[in-house]
């Protein structure tokens, strides 16, 4: 079956009918070698896994979205209150595909998709426990709302093919695992 089709068929019903549930296969990967596997894609992405504590360099000059974690947000400290003077924009991202090395992002209230687009670093927190070995996985457990998938920074080479990294969103990308 086509891609395309793959996908189309896991969408909800436009009729109001129900969204069919997808077999998913038991996670057979240990989440230790599925977060090696991730990083390994990820840094090949020109992104990389960062740790809790690097946050604290970004203290009183980030954007974050109000449902981080009230440990993150005293890290943080105060936000800073306009977007485009944010040194890094902080999200929670909503589960990590180690294949790809993307994160998932769902559109969700309290978050603002502009937090992961205009400073120059974004940095997603994803939960240890919400990553999965493949794309597959991924589309699986996607929630009706809508979501973007990740994968490193912002880069174009649509002038001349040079490639140039943070013309259309964040010339850097962390992630976070936590607990």
């Amino acid at each position: 079956m086509a891609d395309r089709e793959q996908i189309l068929k896991r969408l909800p019903d436009p009729k109001g009918g129900e969204r069919p549930t997808p077999a998913v296969r038991a996670r057979s990967v240990p989440v230790g070698d599925l977060w090696k596997r991730f990083e390994e894609r990820l840094h090949a992405l020109g992104a990389r896994v960062m740790s809790l504590e690097s946050l604290g360099q970004f203290r009183d000059n980030a954007i974050f979205d109000e449902d981080l974690p009230e440990a993150v947000r005293e890290t943080l400290g105060n936000p800073v209150a306009d977007v485009w003077e944010a040194a890094a924009g902080v999200t929670l991202g909503d589960l990590a595909v180690a294949e790809t090395g993307s994160v998932l992002l769902a559109a969700l209230p309290g978050r603002s998709r502009l937090n992961s687009l205009a400073p120059p670093t974004h940095v997603v927190l994803v939960r240890r426990a919400e990553i999965v070995a493949s794309l597959d996985e991924a589309l699986a457990r996607l929630s009706p709302q809508t979501s973007v998938l990740v994968s490193g920074p912002s880069r174009t080479a649509d002038v001349e093919g040079v490639m140039v990294m943070g013309v259309h969103g964040p010339r850097s990308l962390w992630v976070v695992p936590i607990p």
